[in-house]
């Protein structure tokens, strides 16, 4: 499944960013950002068809080590996906040249990333890292529910 994310955090910037739709900029908030936290380096935004911020969307992480600026667009293949409990879930993706289809085919030291970034997971609950399969339901899930409103 190729998507387009739109770049709404990276580590250039330690703290969190917060996007406005209104003049599609980005301003810095007060706390400092999970990713820069726990150090991982990798950009993090929102999948553009799915919706804009505030407004319902669907987070993604891009597994680069591409450089981008706030804003840039960029098109992505879904290879797994942070399932949380809360119903905030992380997709993640590559870009569409990476010959990666899925979380489990990432390099030991990108799937370590993905670990530091989210370390702890409810598994009664089923929270956890996924492979595309459960990405897809995820968007599946996602665009069905967008239909019915």
């Amino acid at each position: 499944m190729i998507f387009t994310a739109k770049i709404e955090q990276t580590y250039a910037y330690p703290n969190r960013m917060k996007y406005i739709a209104e003049t599609d900029s980005f301003i810095e908030k007060p706390m400092e950002s999970l990713p820069h936290a726990r150090n991982f380096k990798q950009p993090y935004g929102w999948i553009k068809e799915s919706g804009t911020p505030p407004c319902d969307h669907l987070d993604v992480i891009v597994m680069t080590d591409k450089e981008y600026a706030l804003g840039e667009e960029d098109k992505v293949k879904l290879i797994g996906v942070f399932y949380r409990s809360d119903g905030d879930h992380k997709l993640v993706s590559v870009r569409i040249d990476r010959e990666v289809d899925d979380i489990s085919e990432l390099p030991d030291t990108e799937q370590e990333d993905l670990r530091r970034l989210y370390p702890r997971a409810d598994k009664e609950k089923g929270e956890g890292w996924y492979g595309r399969e459960k990405a897809e339901e995820v968007i599946t899930e996602f665009f069905t529910k967008k239909k019915e409103k």
